[in-house]
């Protein structure tokens, strides 16, 4: 798989300055049960923000990704939160998104530390970074279960997700 992240030759971005597909708004089916994810990627402020570059704009042409609701950059550090069909779906743009990061690896001397959280919610329930945060510490402290997991620890989608 090609790598999105810019070689040492080319100096622009991935990522078109349009605004995101879904950006801040519920999926566009309205009912039914979604897969939200809150990815943390740290790394070496150099080189992360062509990587998450490269997410972005891999995530936004990947027909599985309903929207990303939530972006915040601390320089070393990035959280994204997205909403997904499926965690088939995500799974796939992980795989897609290998050559991103082995790209990384070669222009930072080593892989960036990416942390997933996952849930299943309701399509028009609104997603909060404040939520986010709050699964991400109940699946460090508890480790994976309905409330959060990760995709080496997958919870089945319920029948009707309420917001666990």
């Amino acid at each position: 798989m090609r790598s999105l992240l810019p070689t040492r030759t080319v100096r622009h971005s991935a990522v078109s300055g349009r605004p995101r597909r879904g950006h801040g708004e519920p999926a566009p089916q309205g009912r039914g049960t979604i897969l939200v994810e809150s990815r943390t990627v740290t790394g070496d402020p150099r080189h992360l923000p062509a990587l998450v570059a490269a997410f972005r704009a891999r995530a936004e042409v990947h027909p599985g990704h309903l929207g990303e609701v939530h972006f915040s950059d601390d320089g070393a550090s990035v959280r994204t939160v997205s909403r997904w069909r499926s965690s088939v779906d995500l799974r796939s743009f992980v795989e897609r998104a290998h050559g991103d990061l082995l790209a990384y690896r070669v222009e930072a001397g080593r892989f960036p530390e990416v942390e997933r959280t996952l849930w299943w919610s309701r399509s028009a329930t609104a997603v909060t970074p404040e939520q986010a945060e709050a699964r991400a510490v109940r699946l460090k402290a508890h480790g994976p279960g309905p409330g959060a997991f990760t995709l080496g620890s997958p919870v089945p989608a319920p029948a009707r997700a309420g917001g666990a």
